[in-house]
């Protein structure tokens, strides 16, 4: 339905009075709330006031958050050493020696950790430790990691 001069006037005087686009939408009829809007905006009528506060003039502290750390567990990530380590080079590892890499590989004096491991595993106990850990410890590792990040 085309804006008539009725329906512009009446559009003006709903709009005076405080009614929300819907509403006003509703009075007319045929038309949109976003029909509404857009012919008030054509038309220049005045913004809207912020909505009055329902407090009635009662003032609302509201309570703060307060960030608590919980107490965090200690991770216990250091090795059972129960035998010191033997530097084995490559040429001289074997089954039941550990594996653990100590250095870089393209070093000259590259070694393996060489101590004793259990039967069908290529580490020893503490570093069978440190490679295998439950999903866990590595969850909580992780979160430690990130709650100390710079970033």
């Amino acid at each position: 339905m085309p804006w008539t001069y009725e329906r512009i006037e009446k559009l003006k005087q709903l709009w005076d009075e405080g009614l929300t686009a819907s509403r006003i939408a509703a009075e007319l009829g045929e038309v949109t709330r976003n029909a509404v809007i857009g012919k008030a905006h054509r038309l220049g009528l005045s913004g809207r006031m912020a909505s009055k506060s329902k407090n009635n003039g009662i003032s609302i502290i509201r309570k703060k958050r307060i960030n608590v750390s919980r107490s965090q567990k200690v991770i216990d990530i250091s090795p059972v050493i129960d035998e010191p380590m033997n530097p084995t080079s490559f040429q001289d590892i074997k089954d039941g020696l550990c594996r653990w890499p100590l250095g870089e590989p393209e070093e000259i004096d590259f070694k393996f950790c060489g101590r004793n491991t259990n039967e069908g595993f290529v580490y020893c106990q503490a570093h069978h430790k440190q490679a295998y850990q439950p999903l866990s410890k590595v969850r909580e590792r992780k979160k430690i990691k990130k709650k100390f990040r710079i970033s």
